[in-house]
Formats: C-alpha cells, sequence, structure tokens
C-alpha cells in the first residue's frame, strides 16, 4: 500500500471523502511548515516519530501522547524531542487544541489534570474547574429580581463561570516544566498564522441544521459568504488568536489577565440580553486546587481518579467496589447479565452522585463513606440479578450530612481529553473542556468562553440544601475524570480519560474493565460500543454497534433502553513491558504519537 495511503487510513473506517480530506490536511501542513521539522502528525513515518490511530500497529514507547487532533499531538511530540516534560508537552497540544477544536475545550474553559511525579513517586490532582463569579443569583435562570428566564440564558454571558484552564496549566509548568513557557506556544501561533485544515470533526457540528445562525461569532473562520460551513479540509486562519498566544507567550498568564485578557473577557460577557456578572477582580482572584487524588483497588490494582468536584471519580470507584462486591465471574460486557450488575451499579451510583457530589470547599462532600467498601457492599446487595430496579435513590453513606436533597443534574458537554508519558517516566491525564459545543458562543480575541453555569443544580429553590448549588465563587461538579492506574508495587499500568459529557464516567470505567479485567489493548478498549446510565431514566446503548445487541435481553430484564448516538472522546495508554502502547477514541480526529525508546 502507498506510504501516504496506509498512514490515512490508520485514521479508522472513513470514506473516500473523510481520506481525501486529510490528505488535503497532509499538503496545508506541509505547505504551511507548522510542525516541528521531525514530528508530523500527517507525515509519514520517521527515525524520531510514528503516529497512528491507535489500530496496534506502533511499537510499544517510552514516549507517548494521544490528544484529539493530530495537530495537537505533534506539539506534544516536539516538546517532547526537545527534552520537555510531560507537563510542557500538555501545555502546547492544549493551545493547539483551543485552536483546530475550540467546540470542545480551550483557555476560556476549565480542566482537570492528574500528574504522576516519577521521581516523587507521587500522584498530583489539580483542580481548573472554571468557577462561579462573587455575585451571582439563585440560578442560572433566575434573574436577580426572581424573574425567570428562559432556556437561551445558557448561551450567554450569564452562562460563562471565570476560567480556570490557564491558571491551572502555569501552576503545572512552575512546578513540573522544563522547556521555557514562550517555547510552549510555538505550534500553535504558527497553525492560527498559517492555517490548518478544518477537521472533520469539527465540520459534523458546523454542517448541523441553522449551525451559521448559532454559531455568527464564527461565521468568518469558518462559513463561506452564504453561511454554508466550510468543506472538510479548507484552509482555517486565525490570526486572533495567534496574537493571544504570542500575549499569553510572553507575558505568562497571570501577566496577561493583568494586563488585558482579565478586562477583554469580563467585557465580552456583557454584551447580549443576559449580560454575565464575572468581573475583572473574578478573573484575577481565580487559583486553581491542589485535590488529593481519590483510590481504591480493583482486582490487583490501584485505581485512582479525581476528587470532587468532579464526580465522575466517584462514580467510577463505586461501581468498580460495587461489581467486586458481587464477585462475577467474568467481566464480560457483551454478556447480558454483566451488562445488568453494571448498568444497576452505575444507576445506583448516579444517585449517590445527584445528592452528596459538590465543591469541597464549599460543601461537606462524604467522600469517605462513599468509597468506603462495606458501604459498596451494601449498596451491592440492593441489585438483583434477575430485575431491574424501579427508581434507585441515593444512599446514607457514613459522615453524610442530614440536610442536603436529592436533586437533578444531568450534565451535557463536550470536551477533550489528551494522555502524555515522558521519557523520565512522568505522567499526565488532562480533561479539559468549555461545556456545551462552543460553550456560550461568545468568541474573544480568537477563543471561545465557556457555559460552566448551566453545570449547577437546575432547582434553585433547592439551591441552599444541594450539594451542588449555585453559590459565589464555587466550582459546579463535573463528569471528567482522568485516571491513572497502579499495581501492587506502586509503577503505574495504565492512565487515560474520555470526552462526551454526561456519559464519560462511563465510558471510562467500561474501558477499565476491558484493559485491566479482560487484558485488552486500549485500540480493543476504545472501539467496543458504549452503554451508558447518565441520560436518566432510561439506559443508553451505542447505536450501530455491538452493545445495541443487549437491548431485547435487558429490556426482558426491566430495563428501559434508549438506543442512540455515543460520541466518547476516549484516549487511554496501558504499558507493555518497557513502555506504553495507546488509542484514541475511533469516533473522533485523535490520534496516538510516539518516539522511539532510547
Amino acid at each position: 500500500m502507498n506510504p501516504l495511503r496506509r498512514r490515512l487510513a490508520l485514521l479508522g473506517p472513513a470514506t473516500d471523502r473523510v481520506l481525501a480530506a486529510w490528505a488535503a490536511a497532509l499538503l496545508l501542513a506541509l505547505a504551511s511548515g507548522c510542525a516541528g521539522p521531525a514530528h508530523r502528525t500527517e507525515s509519514f513515518p520517521t527515525s524520531s516519530a510514528w503516529t497512528a490511530k491507535g489500530a496496534g500497529d506502533l511499537p510499544a514507547s517510552e514516549t507517548i501522547a494521544v490528544t484529539a487532533h493530530p495537530l495537537a499531538t505533534d506539539a506534544a511530540l516536539t516538546m517532547l524531542a526537545r527534552g520537555g516534560s510531560a507537563i510542557d508537552a500538555a501545555i502546547a497540544a492544549q493551545m493547539v487544541l483551543g485552536l483546530v477544536e475550540p467546540q470542545s475545550s480551550g483557555i476560556g474553559g476549565g480542566t482537570l489534570l492528574m500528574y504522576w511525579d516519577a521521581a516523587a513517586g507521587r500522584l498530583v490532582a489539580l483542580d481548573g474547574l472554571s468557577a462561579a463569579p462573587s455575585i451571582v443569583s439563585a440560578g442560572l435562570r433566575v434573574d436577580a429580581d426572581g424573574r425567570q428566564l428562559p432556556a437561551t440564558v445558557s448561551r450567554s454571558g450569564r452562562a460563562v463561570g471565570v476560567p480556570g484552564t490557564l491558571p491551572v496549566l502555569e501552576l503545572a509548568h512552575q512546578r513540573h516544566g522544563r522547556l521555557a513557557w514562550a517555547e510552549l506556544f510555538e505550534p500553535a501561533m504558527t497553525l492560527a498564522e498559517r492555517g490548518f485544515a478544518l477537521p472533520p470533526y469539527l465540520h459534523s457540528i458546523l454542517s448541523q441544521p441553522g449551525a451559521a445562525a448559532e454559531h455568527w461569532a464564527f461565521a468568518d473562520l469558518y462559513f463561506d459568504k452564504q453561511g454554508e460551513v466550510l468543506p472538510i479540509g479548507s484552509l482555517v486562519r486565525n490570526p486572533a488568536y495567534a496574537r493571544t498566544m504570542r500575549a499569553i507567550a510572553r507575558q505568562r498568564a497571570r501577566g496577561w489577565l493583568e494586563r488585558e485578557g482579565a478586562a477583554a473577557i469580563a467585557r465580552a460577557t456583557r454584551v447580549g440580553p443576559y449580560p454575565g456578572w464575572i468581573s475583572e477582580q473574578d478573573l484575577l482572584a481565580y487559583r486553581p486546587r491542589e485535590r488529593e487524588p481519590i483510590c481504591a483497588p480493583f482486582q490487583s490494582t490501584r485505581v485512582c481518579a479525581f476528587p470532587p468536584p468532579s464526580f465522575g471519580g466517584i462514580y467510577l470507584l463505586q461501581v468498580l467496589g460495587m461489581l467486586q462486591a458481587m464477585v462475577p465471574t467474568r467481566y464480560d460486557l457483551d454478556d447480558p447479565g454483566f451488562a445488568h450488575l453494571y448498568l444497576e451499579a452505575g444507576r445506583l451510583a448516579q444517585a449517590d452522585r445527584l445528592r452528596w457530589a459538590g465543591d469541597p470547599d464549599q460543601v461537606p462532600v462524604p467522600l469517605a463513606g462513599l468509597l468506603d467498601p462495606h458501604y459498596l457492599a451494601l449498596r451491592a446487595r440492593a441489585i438483583d440479578p434477575a430485575v431491574a430496579m424501579s427508581k434507585p435513590t441515593a444512599g446514607e453513606p457514613p459522615g453524610a450530612p442530614l440536610s442536603f436533597a436529592p436533586q437533578e443534574h444531568d450534565p451535557v458537554s463536550t470536551t477533550s481529553q489528551l494522555v502524555i508519558a515522558d521519557r523520565d517516566g512522568n505522567l499526565v491525564s488532562m480533561t479539559t473542556t468549555i461545556n456545551l459545543n462552543f460553550g456560550s458562543r461568545i468568541a474573544v480575541d480568537g477563543f471561545v468562553l465557556n457555559n460552566v453555569m448551566t453545570n449547577f443544580s437546575t432547582a434553585p429553590a433547592e439551591a441552599g440544601q444541594a450539594a451542588n448549588g449555585l453559590q459565589p465563587r464555587k466550582r459546579p461538579v463535573s463528569s471528567m475524570a482522568p485516571v491513572m492506574v497502579f499495581d501492587a508495587g506502586g509503577r503505574p499500568l495504565a492512565a487515560g480519560g474520555s470526552a462526551g459529557g454526561g456519559p464519560i464516567v462511563d465510558y471510562i470505567a467500561t474501558a477499565l474493565i476491558d484493559i485491566l479485567a479482560n487484558d485488552r489493548t486500549p485500540a480493543q478498549a476504545l472501539a467496543r460500543g458504549h452503554l451508558s446510565t447518565a441520560i436518566r431514566p432510561k439506559i443508553t446503548l451505542e447505536s450501530g454497534t455491538g452493545a445495541d445487541r443487549l437491548a431485547a435481553p435487558l429490556r426482558a430484564l426491566g430495563h428501559e433502553v434508549s438506543i442512540g448516538p455515543l460520541r466518547s472522546g476516549l484516549g487511554f495508554i496501558a504499558r507493555r513491558g518497557p513502555g506504553w502502547i495507546g488509542a484514541a477514541d475511533p469516533r473522533r480526529d485523535g490520534n496516538v504519537g510516539i518516539l522511539p525508546i532510547r
């Protein structure tokens, strides 16, 4: 097979149109010189770097990067090849993702970052989630005078939270970076100035009916004069983003906010019928938080996930703990009997997180009780292997505050996931978001602002009693759950996470079950059809995959079943011998890149 055709084929099942688009992307990348001299994610393998979708053709390597877009993977590899740390590579990749995947993440959003410091033997969780401003009302859809606001407020300045991505990345670089801060912005600046090819996944979002009207702030970037989205592979330039990247590279994150960034963001949120309440002081007062990772045993490994305000980590460890308490003979997600046990455990975990998960800086979260093995065994005993429970309810874990009331909160967001290992054994698993596709749909100097305020409880009357009720400077709960897995000796075995809104928790849990319990590769695990408890009250099976064959037997067990798309954005690596293998989700544009073992 022609080498170029083979490289494009690794992007997964694709039509000739998509292959042609990626060929166009390659030509544009080569013409613009947007990648480093030895690492091009869309070129032939060289003696220095290889990339692929994750089909298993890449050898294990001690240095690996998995991101949601080939150009972001390229940026990460470039920094790693220059001797940069995993943190350096993650920052460079995020800046590129904010350009080529602006619907999902960027400096206008929030980030959760887990870092394994190999030299210190220490796992760190850095919380850069977006937060509420210092002035808020009883709920997003309630105005200051108590007037009820329409659903369209979710795409307005009022829905914008104080962004945390830049502050948390600056903190991570201060602690664990090796390369100069400014150097990490070079790939994003070059691509923004010279152009990049419009990716298939972004095109699929912008080609939906009414997209031109909904995304009017981005008309000059992605649409022609007739309001039609540009074809896949079209050259896109974003000079405003290049100027922003240059300013942040020169001034660092804090300096940029003090000189121009905070004023620009606050000003942008004050336009429209529902202006936001973010002030410049809110932006300057924001500080990332270091959290203690939460860990629990699963089979012979130790699984560590992000703590609250992520509810994703609680869900993941609760589900794995309940499954172990039930002692299934096989962890076979294709088997209706095991799928039923998994889904019932997930429904119980959903009930718990809806009642108890919140920002630990502002509400008491009974974290130890929720993860207590005796409590999880008690919850598992409520599961009937022969019939689905009618309506799962939250339990009463040890240490639970009795004042918390049940709440409703269904996170629906688009996010981005990356995972990176450097040559010194350091690891980063990072999930980053602007919440819904294109967030608030407000553009500022080439980047997009989040609409994270939609992630607070939707029941403002109970806000004072709800763990996730809206309060000043509070961080809403998130399904994002970057994860790392260790063996009995404390050696890292796997790392990853996912994009994809509420179902993120199931994407990660099922991938881990396949990798850890069934010894499948990341590529095999990520290609599996999904099943999810997140879109209540029904359980959802991914259409067009083997998962939808579970519908009839699950309905026979009493489940309400829906079949539809589940657009995950998984990225995982797993240890093989002295190095790592990895995979990017075949449903999106991402890929894997490696440097050779020394």
